[in-house]
């Protein structure tokens, strides 16, 4: 197997021992076996099992954001951001909500975290009016508190969410409408279906 094919091989391994397996613990044997790698070879490509499943579900996630990007108008990204969001972890609730959730947490801190402040940040920049009254688009400072605020109260506020028996992603939307002080102005309605070839 090329480099390409072996992190496939692992992140689709840990995804399903993490989904099939909810109470068991990840560890690298089981992991290196799924995949059919070696423990040695393993560790060339992931620190741990745990992070290795934070880099799966953090990817597909921003992988889906990119591809709203390009299909969808600006004015509907937003919204449909925080819905993927929410139905993405609905759809790997097993995973998140598993033996391994307090480590797996910490590890979506550093793989996640940087990435929302960024898209924070542009949403801000693309949206004045998102900013607290007195406060302009000059004050880079400012821009970057805002964005990390709500990045940080986002990543708790899924903790609190992923401890749900079953997700309910029209009661996030409705929550995250009300709460996220970046979110006053989305609209909670699901988006507009449109065919691939719109």
């Amino acid at each position: 197997m090329d480099n390409h094919e072996v992190v496939e091989a692992l992140r689709n391994a840990v995804l399903d021992l993490a989904s099939n397996s909810p109470d068991s613990e990840l560890t690298v044997a089981a992991v290196a076996g799924a995949a059919g790698i070696s423990r040695d070879e393993f560790y060339r490509y992931a620190s741990s099992p745990v992070q290795l499943l934070a880099d799966a579900l953090s990817d597909e996630l921003l992988s889906q954001f990119e591809e709203l990007e390009e299909r969808y108008p600006d004015e509907l990204v937003r919204a449909m951001r925080a819905r993927i969001s929410l139905i993405h972890i609905a759809k790997w609730a097993k995973v998140y909500g598993g033996p391994v959730r307090k480590q797996l947490m910490q590890a979506l801190r550093q793989t996640l975290e940087p990435s929302f402040r960024i898209i924070n940040e542009k949403d801000i920049r693309k949206h004045p009016e998102l900013l607290p009254e007195g406060i302009s688009l000059d004050d880079d400072l400012a821009i970057k508190f805002v964005s990390a605020y709500n990045t940080g109260g986002g990543m708790a506020a899924i903790e609190i969410w992923v401890d749900q028996p079953e997700p309910d992603v029209e009661r996030g939307m409705q929550l995250l409408s009300a709460f996220s002080p970046l979110s006053h102005h989305l609209k909670v309605d699901p988006p507009p279906q449109t065919s691939p070839d719109d």
